[in-house]
Formats: C-alpha cells, structure tokens, sequence
C-alpha cells in the first residue's frame, strides 16, 4: 500500500514544523507513514505489517496501526494538524461552505468535508483549562500573558508610557473557615517548618488533635484538608467562592471612591485599572491575584490613557487598596438555614508588591506577574481533586472527605427551596460554588482576548461580519467591490476524536510538534 499524494515526511514537517527531505519515492509512503507515527507515539517500528479489515486484533488493540495502514493516513494527519491544532477533544463538523462574488455570481471558493478523511472538520475546542485540553489551554495562556503584559509596558493598541505608571500586584485571600494542614516554608532558609506545632497538643469538642507537628512538602495530600472536618464550616467556605465576585466588586467601588476623594483633595483627575484572575487554594477556596495601574483621567476623552500627576506614587496605591480591603463587607441574602445571612470579609492576609518595570533583578517585574496570571487563569479546581465536568444529579458523594463535604454542602444549600439566590450552588458545585469569571479586566487596561484571536485568523476571514438574509441588501452590496458572500452549512456531530487510536496519534503528534522533536526516517 501507498500514499503517492503526501509522503509521511511531508505530513511531519507540516505539522512539526522542521526542514524535511522532499525526495522520499512515492513507493515508500506506507512505510514511511508506520516508521513516523511509530516515533511521534515513542513506540517501536511494526515490522512486516499487512492491513486489515478490523483494527481488533491482539497486536493493535486500540487500531493504531489500522489507521496507519490506510491509503490516506498522511493526508487524515495533515488535516487533522491544520484544522484541530493539538486539540484533545475537537469539535466535529460536517457540512459545506462556499464564497460567492455577489456582482458575478461567481463561485470564487467551495469546500465540503466530504472530501476530507472520514469525511469530518475538527476544530479546536477552545478550552482554558490545561486539565481538559493542553493545546487550547496553551494558546489561552499566551493570550492572557500579552494582554497583563501590554498593560504593564505598552503594545497592542496600549501607549508605552504606562511603563512610568505606578503599578501594584495585590493577592486578596479569604478568610480561614477553619484549622487546615498547610506547608510552611521559610522565605529566608527555604526549609520546611512544621506544620502546627503546639506543646500543649489541645484537641476539638469532637476529641481530634488540633496540632500537627509533621513537615509537609507543598504538594502534600494532605495540604489544605481540615484538622477536623467536623469542625470546619464548609457551608460557609462555599458561600464565600460563590459571593466572592459581589465582594470584589463592592471593594472596587470602595477603592474607587478613595481615589476619587485623594484625586479631589490634589486638584487632578485620576483613573485605577486593572486585570484579576482567580485561583483556588488548595482549601477550596477562591482567592484573587490583581494587577493594579494608576493613570490620569481626561474626562472629555475616556478612551485616552495618560501618565498620572506625580501627587501618589505605587505606595500611596498600596494603602488605597489595603484599606478598601479591609473596609469592605457584605452579607449575603438570608437562606432557610441562616435567615440572617453570611457575613463576607476579605482574609488577613492581603499580600502587596510594587511592580518595577525595566529593572533586571527587581523581585516583581511585568514579566513575573504576567506570567503569574497567565499561568493560573489556566488552572481551576485540580488542585483540591475537582473536575472540571459537572456533577451528576444522582451522584454519590463521599462524606468523609473534605472535598466531598465541600460538594455535599453545594447539593445541599442549592436545594430548591433555598431560593433564587443559591440556585446555581448545584450547577456550580464541580466549582465549588464559584460562578464567576476567572479572569476579567477593566475596560480600558488593555486590549481583548477577542482582538489577540482575531489577530491569528487568516486574511481571508479578517472582517468578515455574520448578518442575516433579512440584513442582506442586493443593491448596496452590489456596490461595494469588496463585498464577498460565504455561505456555510454546518453541522454539529460532536466532540472528542472517534477513536482511541485517532487520539493517541493526533495528541502525540502535537506533543511532537510542541518539542520540535524531528521524526527518525
């Protein structure tokens, strides 16, 4: 069997992306296909190898090698590296697409997936979690890091001056819901201390000891999960991360009237922005990482970032946040098992830097909070044992774990007659309760994810908007020279490869690709 239309060669230096050889005869494409799929998945070479109807047999139980063995293998790689670019679990299309120019008639471009392998159209899933999808999960990570970045040193579409602009990466914590094991490290040695020493050895009301003297490393099971679980308010934990968005607002509005009165009290006009993500600790609990950046203000142009009045410097804005922080609180509205509410403060612990900007050995430069954010607006609840699907109604949930107490507590304080407060407790519960947005910013701190994405698409597709046949005016369009009609018809057929053997040869081939590891033929 052959591939004369793509040699495997040309199939791995598409998708990899290196000089390949050219030269390979057209005869040599089979086995040229088995030697290259065989390196991208680290296995050994399938000697004397005859294709077969079934891929069910006892050497290749899950079809790699049938897939390999198919007339148009290299051109099913090819597309499937163009099209779901590393994707784990692309969406399948099917369906046709065609290009018209509305003055002629002419079809200028026509496209059917029928004439692709298998006869579908994957796409990436566009997934931000690294734990659902590395590759989409990738690219999210790129994009959040330029868009933390160009607000901190200038770029796409932000002035270079706002450099000089007095910045601060402020942590807002959550407040303890109970005595949980931790890893503490000292800043200053790096040695691990022990975790809650206490000479008097004191146990809780339910008879379990309150102190731990053992040493955990960071990645310890046991971080992060109560002394007691009996002791710990999980209902309350879980009604924090699900109000933690309404209590970072009400300490913005806070801090923007602090910054008004100090901007009042100079004479001068003044402007705070910022960009946040979330991250969960390994409690359960949510807690924000927040870059902020001090601007000046002309109220007759809103969209104009200026350098700020030399009256505050990144000090002054480290006091303005601490207070708002300390400052603000909330209650939450009553449920059927506390009429009168949880009262919501941010934690202690309220960690601020100032960002120094063009320094080498600065301890926080733009460069480490961009990369900081990037890499945590990636991440959700992997950390406490979560998932990131939803929890099946009917699903039992162990209660002898803290994870499992955090879940329970969901179930229960979203229960129907809780009202419409808690009613996305249940749907919210693989979140632990929290349902807002990982990562946000303010309006004018930099640019948007949607323009970094719609910076990558192809010319062809640059503005190009959807309207509908309604919106469709024959005369004015007719007009317009460069007015072209694309008509598409899609099809939803799902998600995820169709085989375990398309998986493994589609993912490790992006992992190839990502290493840059060149094929042995």
């Amino acid at each position: 069997m052959t591939v004369p239309t793509l040699t495997a060669d040309a199939v791995f230096r598409s998708i990899v992306g290196l000089p390949g050889r050219d030269t390979a005869p057209a005869d040599d494409g089979h086995d040229q296909a088995v030697r290259v799929a065989a390196d991208i998945l680290g296995a050994q070479v399938i000697h004397d190898f005859t294709p077969t109807a079934s891929p069910a047999f006892t050497a290749d139980p899950s079809g790699v090698a049938h897939r390999i063995g198919r007339a148009d293998f290299g051109n099913w790689l090819h597309t499937v590296g163009v099209s779901a670019q590393g994707c784990s679990r692309p969406v399948r299309l099917s369906g046709t697409s065609t290009t018209t120019n509305p003055r002629t008639g002419e079809v200028l471009e026509s496209f059917a997936t029928a004439g692709l392998p298998d006869a579908v159209l994957y796409k990436p899933c566009g997934s931000r979690l690294a734990s659902v999808c590395p590759a989409c999960a990738e690219t999210y990570r790129y994009d959040t890091y330029h868009l933390i970045a160009s607000g901190l040193r200038g770029g796409k579409g932000v002035p270079e001056t706002v450099a000089c602009h007095p910045a601060v990466f402020a942590t807002f914590t959550a407040p303890s819901f109970g005595v949980v094991h931790s890893a503490n490290v000292d800043r200053r040695t790096g040695r691990i201390r022990p975790c809650r020493p206490r000479r008097d050895r004191p146990t809780c009301k339910h008879g379990r000891p309150m102190s731990c003297p053992a040493r955990h490393h960071r990645d310890a099971p046991c971080v992060g999960t109560p002394l007691c679980l009996d002791c710990y308010h999980h209902d309350h934990q879980v009604i924090f991360n699900a109000y933690a968005p309404r209590l970072w607002a009400r300490t913005i509005d806070t801090l923007s009237r602090s910054l008004r009165r100090v901007a009042k009290a100079h004479g001068v006009t003044l402007k705070l922005r910022y960009a946040k993500v979330a991250e969960f600790q390994a409690r359960g609990v949510i807690h924000l990482h927040a870059i902020f950046r001090l601007d000046g203000y002309d109220p007759a142009d809103p969209a104009a970032v200026l350098p700020p009045p030399d009256c505050l410097n990144a000090a002054d804005v480290c006091d303005l946040i601490r207070d708002a922080a300390a400052s603000t609180a909330i209650v939450t509205p009553g449920h059927p098992d506390r009429p009168e509410g949880w009262p919501l403060v941010w934690g202690e612990q309220i960690d601020m830097r100032i960002v120094r900007t063009g320094i080498a050995d600065a301890q926080v430069t733009e460069q480490h909070v961009a990369g900081y954010l990037a890499k945590y607006a990636t991440k959700s609840t992997e950390t406490v044992g979560g998932t990131a699907a939803r929890i099946a109604p009917g699903l039992h949930l162990p209660a002898d774990t803290h994870l499992g107490r955090l879940l329970a507590a969901c179930r229960h304080l979203g229960r129907p007659d809780a009202g419409e407060d808690f009613d996305r407790l249940r749907p919210k519960a693989h979140m632990l309760g929290f349902a807002g947005h990982f990562s946000t910013k303010s309006r004018r701190y930099s640019t948007t994810l949607g323009k970094l994405r719609a910076a990558r698409r192809p010319a062809s597709r640059s503005g190009v908007r959807v309207i509908s046949p309604a919106e469709f005016d024959t005369a004015e369009h007719l007009a317009d020279d460069t007015t072209l009609v694309i008509d598409g018809q899609w099809t939803y057929l799902g998600s995820g490869w169709l085989t375990l053997a398309d998986a493994e040869l589609a993912n490790a081939s992006a992992a190839a690709a990502r290493e840059r590891r060149p094929a042995r033929v």
